[in-house]
């Protein structure tokens, strides 16, 4: 990647402060991109969206979460890098929650209607050469939604990666680097689970 100052590749992570948009912001830097606060000069090739679904300190509302996508793709779509110089990248955060989940079930709607968003974008943007795709991850490790304990009531336990370690937010970070790359300029429309596994599962108990 280009990491020249001059030419180093802008990307826009919207979204509350959460600890999973500060690790995607770290590791986008690390790797050579510009951050941009705001509405700047430069074209834009990333917009990376980041809603809160992987804490429980406050209600999720479906229609919200999607507007707030919406809106962040209608402001940055204006300074999004033209297709003639290789187009931009748009890259939902979604949580494995949408499969479905007994005892969250706001975030798995808003989770599953931030997959339908991104697919519908995909199909809009494609021309323009945006390609727009979600990283659908387990709540990584030190997520509150993880330490809640199983669902009361059910028999199900808390989903959990099939791997030997959890995933962490460095996990979620790097997925959304693969889309970002320019070499994932033939992927759009698609959903990506960063979850060791755990969408093999579905609803069902680990």
């Amino acid at each position: 990647m280009i990491d020249t100052p001059r030419n180093r590749p802008v990307a826009l992570v919207a979204g509350p402060d959460t600890a999973v948009r500060t690790a995607i912001t770290a590791r986008l830097e690390s790797s050579g991109w510009e951050i941009s606060a705001g509405l700047a000069d430069k074209p834009v090739t990333g917009l990376v969206h980041v809603p809160d679904l992987f804490t429980s300190d406050r209600p999720v509302r479906q229609r919200a979460v999607v507007d707030e996508f919406f809106e962040a793709v209608e402001q940055v779509r204006p300074r999004l890098r033209a297709r003639v110089d290789g187009g931009a990248r748009i890259v939902a955060v979604t949580c494995r929650d949408g499969l479905g989940w007994p005892d969250r079930p706001h975030i798995a709607a808003a989770s599953g209607a931030l997959v339908s968003a991104t697919r519908s974008l995909a199909l809009q943007l494609g021309q323009a050469g945006i390609t727009v795709n979600a990283v659908s991850a387990l709540p990584p490790e030190g997520s509150p939604l993880r330490e809640g304990g199983d669902p009361v009531g059910t028999h199900l336990r808390e989903p959990a990666a099939l791997t030997p370690e959890p995933v962490t937010m460095e996990d979620i970070a790097r997925t959304v680097g693969f889309f970002l790359d320019d070499r994932s300029g033939y992927i759009t429309g698609q959903v990506l689970h960063c979850c060791g596994g755990a969408s093999l599962l579905s609803s069902l108990s680990v």
